[in-house]
């Protein structure tokens, strides 16, 4: 059913819903009193059509719930058909051009490896596609760089920490005792910047620094070392002036985020990541960060 005949029909099942069934039909016009037709073909035509209007037999009143039905029906696909046109145009190249900065981004998905020359997603691309939490491509390159391959589970998990903490106003992190967090820290930094960068170069409007900034907070990577490592949660917070809130909300989105590069890992074939944010997940997912919630215990 195509979209003019399903309203032709929805306009139709309207006019005999207006008829109220079980009443007289109206009378047609007078083809020369009332419509003026001087052709004699067609009054001859427009008599015989209102003879054959006027023998057709009542409807019975069963009827006109169901055809209350089909017209309830036949808007219903009307509506969606309409959706469905608009939501196509809206993820069709041509619309999507019509973007802002549209060109530009896929220049910088060109030069970062994302795209090949035709468009088509790379290797690294569909890695991208699997970070659903913080920059997609932050975390991107900071696992095809290598950062967390010589970092233990606990750094790992540490450093990605940096992906989904959002707030800007944490105290920094001591990494006096660790300086293998530290240098992981600033590689990632810098690999965030080089992001920056190249969006400059291909005519992005962003300041790289900034850019660098916004995609990567360190403010929770000490309290998230310490928590992987089997530390007391009052103790983990000690580390940072960042509400317990916070850290909690962190830690459950840090979750998210090593399952994530779980199914990068897998789609790389690289069982040694894959194995470290398995341990990683398993560090961090525990005790009270993970526990019920009081007001949902208490009402079951």
């Amino acid at each position: 059913l195509t979209p003019d005949a399903a309203a032709c029909a929805c306009r139709a099942l309207a006019d005999l819903d207006r008829l109220r069934f079980g009443a007289t039909p109206p009378k047609p016009l007078h083809p020369t009193k009332d419509l003026k037709i001087a052709d004699v073909a067609t009054v001859e035509a427009m008599h015989l059509h209102g003879a054959l209007v006027t023998s057709l037999p009542v409807l019975p009143a069963s009827v006109s719930t169901k055809l209350r039905t089909f017209k309830a029906l036949l808007s219903a696909m009307r509506v969606l058909r309409n959706r469905i046109g608009d939501t196509e145009h809206a993820v069709s190249d041509a619309n999507l051009r019509q973007m802002p900065d549209f060109e530009q981004r896929v220049r910088v998905l060109r030069r970062m490896g994302y795209l090949d020359h035709d468009k088509t997603v790379t290797l690294k691309g569909r890695v991208a596609c699997e970070i659903a939490t913080g920059d997609e491509l932050v975390g991107t390159e900071i696992i095809f760089s290598g950062v967390l391959t010589d970092l233990s589970p606990e750094q790992a998990v540490a450093v990605l920490s940096a992906l989904v903490f959002q707030e800007k106003n944490a105290s920094a992190p001591d990494f006096s005792a660790s300086p293998e967090l530290k240098d992981a820290c600033a590689s990632c930094f810098a690999l965030a910047v080089g992001a920056g960068e190249t969006q400059v170069r291909e005519g992005l409007q962003i300041d790289p620094s900034e850019y660098a900034s916004s995609s990567l907070k360190f403010g929770l990577v000490e309290v998230v070392n310490e928590w992987a490592k089997g530390c007391a949660f009052g103790d983990a917070c000690s580390f940072s002036d960042v509400q317990e809130g916070s850290i909690v909300r962190t830690i459950t989105r840090l979750d998210e985020m090593t399952r994530d590069v779980r199914n990068a890992a897998r789609i790389m074939g690289d069982s040694l990541l894959f194995q470290k944010m398995e341990l990683a997940s398993a560090m961090i997912k525990r005790d009270i960060v993970f526990s019920a919630s009081l007001y949902v215990a208490g009402a079951k």
